[in-house]
């Protein structure tokens, strides 16, 4: 019975030595298959260049980098993903650190960092932006590319205001009378109308307005003058005729016509310039001064920024806009505003007998509408 228990204990410690061994046998496997299966390889990309590195799955950027002997500086560059396990990324991304200025709020922000694109930046720095803001460059910008960043704040308001509505002037052609004649027939009035308007603004400066409705409370009323189209006959050519075809007879009967001859010499010596002081008209006194005497539509316009078509600055109660036939440096005098202009401008809508007369503000343009004036013009 002893025999047979002492070769019992011999068997089991035999047994469990096998088996210690096989088990041993089995984690060193598994260990080398799971080294092999669970390692990966990865692409790492510094200053631009791709290199590939094999790494386990439960490695990170950082440990990657070191295991695979990759030292980058890190007051220089960034790793993307630093922390996230090889399980979950493909791509190991080094950047260099940016930096530049961030406008904003009428701010300028110096930055340096170590994030990638513009709306990472937004973010670091608490920046938030409202739905109709936007940002030069694109929130997608990469940081590398640039050194300089703006934040634009946009608003929209609604304003409503009462508009001139100018009239319109008409000619209407008249055959009796002459071609210098002309009269209002019709005086013409503005209209008014209330207007609403979105008015856009840009780091609080006015860029654009949106028309969105226009009332019209007073319809205007169109001037209508008369103009004169008859052609004025030409004496005087008539009287030198006359007085031509009269000379051969007094040549020709030299006896019978002396005493003809000096009544007839003296007739029509005198005659013509009767007929002459008698045909032409008296200049007016102002017209003489000032130029030729016409009727002008005149509109009035303000500041734009820059200077006018002839290189200057514009100024009030001296430079009107008028068209090309009127050469920069004309004088303009209008005598119910008891002003010369001066021509300095053109402009799109400034046709054939009007003129726009520059004022100091908007207000003083819509006060002053449209109207037909009387002007002396001198070349």
């Amino acid at each position: 019975m002893g025999k047979k228990e002492g070769e019992s204990l011999f068997k089991g410690k035999k047994i469990f030595f096998r088996m210690s061994m096989i088990g041993l046998i089995i984690i060193f496997i598994t260990g080398l298959t799971c080294n092999f299966a669970f390692a990966r390889e990865v692409t790492v990309n510094v200053d631009g260049q791709d290199t590939t590195v094999r790494g386990s799955l439960f490695q990170n950027a950082e440990e990657i980098l070191e295991r695979n002997g990759i030292v980058l500086d890190p007051e220089e560059t960034v790793i993307d993903d630093t922390t996230t396990k090889l399980v979950s990324v493909n791509t190991v991304k080094t950047n260099p650190k940016a930096s530049g200025n961030l406008k904003v709020d009428g701010k300028i922000i110096p930055y340096e960092t170590r994030v990638s694109t513009v709306e990472e930046l937004l973010i670091e720095n608490n920046i938030v932006l409202e739905e109709l803001d936007r940002i030069e460059p694109s929130q997608i910008t990469d940081l590398s590319k640039i050194n300089e960043i703006q934040v634009i704040r946009v608003e929209v308001e609604q304003e409503s205001i009462r508009k001139v509505i100018p009239f319109n002037s008409l000619t209407k052609d008249n055959a009796e009378w002459e071609s210098n004649q002309t009269k209002v027939i019709q005086p013409g009035t503005d209209g008014v109308a209330y207007v609403v308007e979105n008015i856009l603004y840009e780091n609080n400066v006015e860029v654009k307005r949106d028309l969105i409705s226009e009332e019209v409370i007073t319809a205007p009323i169109d001037e209508v003058i008369e103009v004169g189209t008859r052609k004025a006959p030409e004496k005087t050519a008539a009287i030198k005729t006359a007085a031509v075809k009269e000379a051969p007879a007094v040549v020709q009967t030299p006896t019978v016509v002396e005493t003809a001859v000096t009544e007839e010499t003296a007739l029509v010596s005198e005659t013509p310039a009767a007929a002459v002081i008698a045909e032409t008209p008296a200049i007016p006194a102002a017209t003489a001064v000032a130029g030729v005497k016409t009727i002008l539509n005149c509109t009035a316009y303000t500041a734009t920024g820059n200077a006018t078509a002839s290189g200057v600055m514009p100024q009030a109660n001296h430079t009107i806009a008028a068209w090309s036939g009127l050469p920069f440096g004309t004088k303009v005098f209008v005598p119910s505003l008891g002003t010369t202009f001066t021509v300095e401008d053109r402009g799109g809508a400034v046709t054939d007998g009007i003129i726009d007369i520059y004022m100091n503000t908007y207000n003083e343009c819509i006060e002053f509408g449209r109207q037909n004036l009387e002007a002396y013009i001198s070349y």
